[in-house]
């Protein structure tokens, strides 16, 4: 069963989650939060698997503060950001923060199951329309010519999976072209979007791009 706590200051909307939630036979909501001080007591008190976090609890700053917390502190419990804020900087300082999940208010029940099983078991989810809203963002820092941000510092293995990613192989055909296992291609794609600040592949390959990491 995949414990879920949902964090919203939101009586309403919180039992509304709940209740999409509770017809599932693998998801249980165990713990309701109205307050930061609250969530950090359950997450001390009882294993969590995945929060639901409104970002604007109470405040942004708040929120991002709590995601970071939550993902240091509490390592094997994932965060899933629930929020209407649909700003494509905002996704950003959320996916730094350890987020492994980005969801706007109006998704419907099939997309929260599935957001949750999906982070639960290791991997990142991030909708279409949110990937659309990054894909399309055009940083007011861009110039002509290519990205100006700074290139991270990949390792020679990760610079191998991140040009067979571009070429389009399965992580299979990496594990197997590279004579690992499929969990260490896994953790390597991980590093690569955690060092990229991205959420998925898409845009992993279009920043790389930018950044001249990979033709």
């Amino acid at each position: 069963m995949i414990r879920v706590l949902i964090a919203d200051d939101h009586n309403v909307f919180v039992e509304g989650i709940a209740a999409l939630i509770s017809g599932s036979s693998e998801i249980e909501v165990t713990a309701r939060c109205f307050d930061v001080s609250s969530v950090v007591g359950q997450l001390n008190g009882a294993p969590i698997d995945v929060v639901l976090l409104d970002i604007s609890f109470p405040r942004i700053e708040d929120g991002l503060a709590l995601c970071e917390h939550i993902t240091r502190t509490y390592t094997n419990t994932r965060v899933i950001a629930l929020t209407m804020h649909d700003d494509a900087s905002l996704i950003k300082r959320v996916v730094k923060k350890g987020a492994r999940g980005y969801l706007l208010k109006n998704t419907t029940k099939v997309e929260l199951l599935q957001a949750i099983r999906t982070v639960h078991d290791g991997k990142p989810y991030f909708n279409e329309t949110v990937t659309n809203i990054l894909l399309h963002d055009e940083p007011k820092s861009r110039k002509p010519g290519g990205n100006t941000g700074l290139k991270p510092n990949l390792t020679p293995r990760e610079s191998e999976v991140l040009t067979l990613i571009a070429q389009g192989l399965t992580t299979q055909q990496m594990a197997t072209q590279l004579f690992v296992s499929v969990k260490a291609i896994e953790f390597h794609r991980s590093s690569l979007l955690m060092k990229f600040s991205v959420p998925n592949t898409a845009l992993l390959i279009k920043t790389a791009m930018e950044m001249q990491c990979i033709d």
